[in-house]
């Protein structure tokens, strides 16, 4: 028999009417937000817990971005941990079912920092066993983007250089290029070269201590597959010629929004 919940008339919820200075800044907490309406190919889930991605903050504070794009008051977050309370129509989760995924429909303020959000019936997945609901919802947003930007494009032997290896997105791609088999090359800080050897790098490259294009160079290496989790260093993007071979795909995941 399928549970059933009870939901309140209305939530507590962050928003924020002006990202001026930082959304972080003009978040006030909203005690009396109404409850989001799913429509019929969505989920309504209570938030357990939640993260948070530079995709959350970064382009609502664009002063054209954000006027235009995110209606206000907003909600930040994308990802998000929790348990369904009312199931998209035809969808084989049930009330009561942990579950991990993005919040909402607009990406630059998903809603994920509110007692009840709305999910579509795609961007749901349960949460394997195993896995704690706060571990479980720092996944998303970095695991997807690390998955898409490596697994298509690398073969096992393939040698891959990752720039960003202790940032959120950056160790989920050490992980998976391992478990595909690659050779692991990235970029850290000196205090997290631990970090990164212990998730599987193979080699790692302390930015601190000078050019990274040179540390690529020195290493002999043509590599298969470059992913910028960064993306503040042109230098790696206009001569990967030197430490890529040809035809290369440069897939830059991080980065500053801007208008070219």
């Amino acid at each position: 028999m399928a549970r059933t919940f009870e939901t309140p008339p209305n939530m507590r919820a962050w928003q924020y009417t002006s990202s001026n200075g930082g959304i972080e800044k003009n978040l006030v907490m909203n005690c009396t937000a109404p409850l989001p309406r799913p429509q019929s190919n969505q989920h309504l889930v209570q938030v357990l817990a939640a993260s948070i991605n530079p995709v959350d903050y970064k382009g609502t504070e664009h002063p054209f971005i954000g006027w235009l794009l995110v209606p206000k008051p907003a909600t930040p977050g994308n990802d998000f941990a929790g348990m369904v309370v009312t199931p998209a129509v035809g969808s084989p989760y049930k009330a009561g079912d942990l579950v991990v995924g993005c919040s909402g429909d607009n990406p630059l303020a998903g809603g994920a920092l509110r007692e009840f959000t709305v999910v579509k019936e795609k961007l749901l997945f349960p949460i394997p066993e195993g896995i704690s609901v706060i571990d479980a919802a720092s996944i998303p947003v970095a695991g997807i983007s690390a998955y898409q930007s490596i697994v298509p494009n690398v073969k096992k032997g393939d040698r891959i250089f990752l720039n960003g290896g202790s940032g959120g997105t950056g160790m989920f791609g050490i992980q998976i290029a391992k478990i595909l088999g690659c050779h692991v090359t990235v970029t850290c800080s000196t205090t997290n070269i631990k970090l990164c050897k212990s998730l599987g790098a193979d080699f790692v490259i302390d930015y601190t201590k000078g050019s990274v294009l040179q540390a690529l160079m020195n290493t002999g290496v043509m590599f298969d597959h470059v992913v910028d989790f960064v993306g503040l260093d042109e230098q790696l993007i206009w001569k990967s010629y030197l430490y890529a071979k040809p035809h290369v795909v440069y897939t830059m995941v991080g980065g500053i929004p801007a208008f070219s």
